[in-house]
């Protein structure tokens, strides 16, 4: 009876013992650094390599950055990638810093919106080495993001053609022409303000494809509050326009409207200082395009951890045949704490038939 209850409670120790460490196991994940797109001379033309911690490679060798589609399609090579190791107090330390920055002084480069194209990347020993450091986008998470980016890219076109108008608006004499040029500059106030409307659905479902992604959940948060404000900004642009603009008659006093309607059209594009901090967020009374585009961008953030990329892969966002950020995919592989939790059942299991099997020895003696 004895030694029946010491195992027993041997089970239970072991238990106790392996849960925390599945646990563990699954919380554990070493970082190095981000990979950002951001814009140098074009929308996502750009991108940041920003870590620390990295081993260097041996004399003559090098890590090579590369870009990949989530399906595996396409790749864009960016070039080698220094390690600086920094000297304390006279050591040369043994891990260093990588500060890469791929833009338009950079070889190869061409203007090419990154975000459309990659969601993966890669950091090979050498050129078509293999891989040390990597991370992907959710491929899923990655259409919804070029969705928000196309929206916007949109918004910004629609913006530009209208302030330009309303700008003209602004000094003429004519009375005529101020209306003429108003009535154009809101002519796409209804089509803008759809598509701002549509930035939340996109950046909310791309957040949900991993909830635990801090950059795509505040990312998200930034889009959907910068896309109320270019929505709030335009309607009321709209508003003075028809009840401002078209019934006026005296010239002067109508440029004095037009006035307002270039501000709320300007802060829709660029976004507007409203707390006087010197700085525009992606925050509610703040943002506008410009923001929101920063933080889609945010939300495509790459963690480099050290491994491999998982297996290509395909969208599932119904009506789309794949997309990609970065052409980063999916992992290959499920859950690692489903695989954990798999192996504990199997040691479970294990010790449970062996004690069973004691006990049964025991009774029939």
């Amino acid at each position: 009876m004895f030694r029946t209850k010491t195992l027993i409670i041997m089970t239970a120790l072991m238990v106790s013992f392996l849960i925390p460490t599945v646990a563990f196991a699954e919380s554990d994940t070493l970082t190095f650094g981000t990979a950002v797109v951001t814009d140098d001379q074009a929308v996502n033309d750009s991108l940041v390599v920003s870590m620390a911690g990295v081993t260097p490679l041996g004399e003559g060798s090098a890590y090579n950055a590369v870009l990949v589609s989530s399906d595996g399609t396409k790749s864009l090579d960016l070039g080698e990638l220094s390690v600086i190791q920094p000297v304390l107090q006279g050591v040369l330390q043994a891990t260093g810093n990588v500060n890469f920055v791929y833009d338009s002084t950079s070889e190869g480069y061409d203007g090419e919106d990154l975000l459309t194209t990659y969601s993966r990347i890669k950091l090979t020993i050498g050129p078509g080495g293999s891989t040390a450091y990597s991370d992907n986008v959710p491929v899923n998470a990655a259409v919804y993001i070029s969705s928000v980016m196309a929206d916007l890219n949109s918004i910004d076109a629609h913006l530009a053609a209208a302030i330009a108008s309303a700008f003209s608006a602004q000094s003429s004499s004519d009375i005529d022409e101020v209306k003429a040029q108003i009535g154009a500059a809101v002519a796409d106030a209804s089509t803008i303000s759809d598509l701002a409307n549509g930035l939340g659905a996109n950046a909310t479902a791309a957040a949900a494809e991993d909830t635990e992604d801090s950059n795509l959940a505040e990312g998200a948060a930034g889009v959907i509050a910068s896309a109320a404000n270019i929505s709030t900004w335009i309607n009321a642009a709209k508003a003075t326009a028809d009840d401002d603009i078209t019934p006026q008659t005296n010239a002067a006093v109508a440029n004095i409207f037009a006035s307002k309607i270039f501000n709320e059209l300007s802060a829709a594009r660029n976004g507007w200082d409203g707390n006087t901090d010197g700085s525009i967020s992606s925050s509610t009374g703040e943002g506008g395009v410009a923001q929101a585009r920063a933080s889609a961008q945010q939300m495509a953030t790459l963690t480099l951890e050290a491994k491999d990329l998982g297996e290509n892969e395909a969208s599932t966002v119904p009506g789309e045949s794949g997309g990609s950020v970065l052409g980063l995919g999916l992992p290959s592989v499920g859950e690692r704490i489903i695989r954990d939790l798999m192996l504990l059942s199997g040691l479970l299991g294990i010790a449970m038939v062996g004690i069973g099997s004691v006990i049964l020895s025991r009774n029939r003696t």
